[in-house]
């Protein structure tokens, strides 16, 4: 009996461009080591060119420029090619391209099933500000935020007292879309929000300005089961060693941060962030998992955001939390794989 085809795709033009390349190489060795399944990897380069292989180059995470570019129409249409025989994609892009629901819109046109959220519920989540209006909507908590539009911004001088007034310091500028805390800002004076403005906004693309919520940064992973419940995962909590708060070093470089999981609180407020977990990936539709980030405040939990393709790399915080679930890493990717190819349960409405 033929073996599944999988093609775990990574890359992308993102600036989590690294971050993707870690993930898709440690997902493609766990699926490889299963002997199940007949995989193979498909690379989208930092320069756009497709390559279907076997051999993963082990490159040093870092941040890559902001780009929210598509990879170029010829590279892109050659490279779809390359799924042709494909049973199933794994998705382990990150960013633009990859988490905003275009690749997964185009893999629904070709009806080739994938792992992870749908192209609607992927592009609600990577849109933050949009996100959170869905959170508001159904009453999870969320911080107070202005948005930036670029085009349509006022002067300077005229939005930072607008931010000042509605919001007040200490505050958290960063760009709408995007991951890995690329291009995140702490202001804690009227200096340092402006410069943090001026530096982002030359990307031209939309800023999310929030007010910043004090206390312990935590984060809970749901995965889906195959009758299309949902199952909390133990909660984390991350202490940074490294810098102000869970920047890019701090999440990827080894030592950059404490991860307890199980997270040490008590369990009305554990309860109640696995419960919120749940709510938002409903809300926004998710399919398979997703990881959900929060602030435990003096005054309970606030939804910061929600990640529908969260890290899988050595350090990432859904394979912790599997693992002290009971899951270790190919028994967490094989269930990835074996839930996408499962039909989604009949509504019982």
């Amino acid at each position: 009996m033929a073996k599944v085809h999988v093609m775990v795709l990574m890359g992308g033009p993102s600036a989590e461009y690294s971050v993707s390349m870690a993930s898709g190489r440690v997902v493609f060795q766990a699926l490889t080591s299963l002997d199940e399944f007949d995989v193979d990897a498909l690379i989208i380069h930092e320069n756009g060119e497709w390559q279907k292989t076997r051999n993963i180059p082990d490159e040093a995470m870092h941040p890559a420029a902001l780009v929210h570019a598509a990879p170029p129409r010829s590279s892109t249409l050659q490279g779809f090619h390359l799924l042709e025989d494909v049973d199933i994609v794994f998705l382990a892009l990150h960013g633009s391209f990859g988490e905003d629901g275009t690749i997964q819109a185009v893999l629904d046109t070709l009806h080739i099933p994938y792992t992870g959220s749908g192209a609607l519920a992927s592009a609600s989540a990577m849109n933050k500000h949009r996100a959170k209006e869905l959170f508001q909507f159904h009453q999870l908590p969320t911080a107070p935020e202005f948005y930036v539009v670029p085009s349509k911004m006022e002067s300077m001088g005229r939005l930072i007292p607008q931010i000042e007034t509605r919001l007040g310091y200490p505050l958290v500028i960063k760009p709408n879309e995007g991951g890995s805390s690329v291009g995140i800002h702490m202001a804690n004076n009227q200096e340092q929000l402006r410069e943090a403005l001026e530096r982002e906004l030359r990307n031209n693309v939309p800023l999310m300005v929030e007010k910043k919520m004090l206390g312990r940064e935590l984060t809970c992973a749901v995965l889906e089961d195959y009758d299309g419940s949902t199952l909390p995962l133990p909660i984390i909590e991350i202490v940074p060693r490294t810098g102000a708060f869970f920047d890019f070093t701090a999440k990827y470089v080894e030592g950059g941060s404490d991860e307890i999981c199980p997270a040490l609180i008590d369990h009305k407020n554990a309860r109640h962030i696995q419960d919120l977990a749940v709510r938002a990936h409903q809300i926004l539709g998710c399919k398979g998992f997703s990881r959900s980030d929060f602030i435990l405040t003096s005054e309970g939990p606030v939804i910061l955001e929600l990640n529908t393709i969260p890290g899988m790399t050595p350090n990432s915080l859904l394979p912790k939390a599997a693992q002290v679930f009971g899951l270790d890493f190919a028994q967490l990717v094989k269930r990835l794989v074996n839930l996408a190819l499962t039909p989604a349960p009949e509504s019982k409405l």
